[in-house]
């Protein structure tokens, strides 16, 4: 018997179905990527947010601070900085890493947006770390790609890590504890830039507007978990859940505005100071040391009088933040 080839319009028929299923495919295949991203970047989040717990349950019921484990031997520090100038993004996480509470791994985001900045650190030094010998933490760690310390010099390589902390200063600093609050944010995705400086009052709309800069409206952050106009992403709090967070500033996270106003209570921006905020108005600190609403930005230098005594103590005058 001769056998019957495919015809040219039944071969162009084939190619069309299989267009077409390409078509439907590619998106969800797409979104279920994205979707397994988000989760996985959820568990890592929650992972350093329950070790941060794990390391209050030990020490006193506040969170990792390298100034606290380098105050009974400052000279430990070969970088010239001691007390609270130590307690960077980076060297709070070195510390955990340090002593085995996280991984470098944990602190790569697996939706990280700007792999060009942002990069594992495969050669962490676990014992005897040479920038600082006799140090409980790699201080060649990068919370962010322009940290300067530890004979490791500003724009010498990539962050290692891609999320931000709580600030950690001035009256934020009572955050900074395993409180067991369930509103208090204290680690999750970094964000973009809603308010010149990350200051401003809330927005009489009640919806924050990017800035026309880049680290707004073309922030990498945007792409991490949102889209090119959108932020969204995994927000850890005090009581150790972790929330998929669709806006910067989620109804049930909130802060009083002073004076008489209505509402009285409104959303709190996980990226801006709200300079209406009753803690703000009532707080004789500077810059972006002021108030207690929430505020997550990864740090990578604290300027505070050298101490060689107290060096937990808050003489902190300022902090550079990382914003990509």
């Amino acid at each position: 018997m001769k056998k019957r080839a495919f015809t040219l319009i039944e071969l162009l028929v084939v190619i069309a179905i299989i267009a077409l299923l390409v078509g439907i495919l590619l998106p969800a295949l797409g979104k279920a990527r994205q979707s397994a991203r988000q989760l996985k970047d959820q568990t890592q989040v929650r992972g350093i947010v329950q070790s941060m717990v794990v390391w209050a349950n030990g020490n006193g019921g506040t969170y990792p601070l390298p100034s606290r484990v380098d105050s009974g031997n400052p000279s430990t520090t070969v970088t010239g900085k001691t007390g609270r100038q130590l307690d960077t993004c980076g060297n709070v996480l070195s510390l955990m890493i340090f002593n085995g509470n996280i991984s470098p791994e944990l602190c790569i985001s697996p939706a990280e947006s700007n792999t060009a900045a942002i990069a594992k650190k495969d050669d962490y030094e676990y014992t005897a770390p040479t920038a600082m010998p006799n140090a409980q933490w790699d201080a060649k760690f990068r919370g962010t790609p322009q940290d300067n310390q530890a004979g490791v010099g500003a724009g010498a390589g990539p962050g290692n890590n891609s999320y931000a902390p709580l600030l950690y200063f001035g009256k934020r600093a009572a955050r900074w504890a395993d409180t067991y609050s369930t509103t208090e944010a204290v680690f999750g995705n970094r964000g973009p830039e809603y308010a010149a400086n990350d200051q401003g009052t809330y927005p009489n709309s009640g919806r924050w507007t990017l800035t026309t800069t880049a680290f707004g409206q073309q922030s990498n952050t945007l792409l991490i978990h949102g889209g090119r106009s959108t932020w969204e992403g995994n927000i850890g709090y005090n009581d150790g859940h972790v929330g998929f967070e669709t806006k910067p500033n989620p109804e049930g996270v909130t802060y009083n505005r002073s004076g008489t106003v209505t509402p009285k209570a409104v959303a709190d921006n996980f990226f801006v100071i709200e300079t209406d905020d009753e803690q703000y108005v009532n707080d004789t600190s500077t810059g972006n040391l002021k108030g207690l609403n929430a505020y997550l930005r990864p740090v990578s230098e604290v300027q505070a009088a050298a101490s060689g005594g107290s060096t937990v103590a808050n003489n902190v005058t300022g902090v550079t933040i990382w914003k990509d």
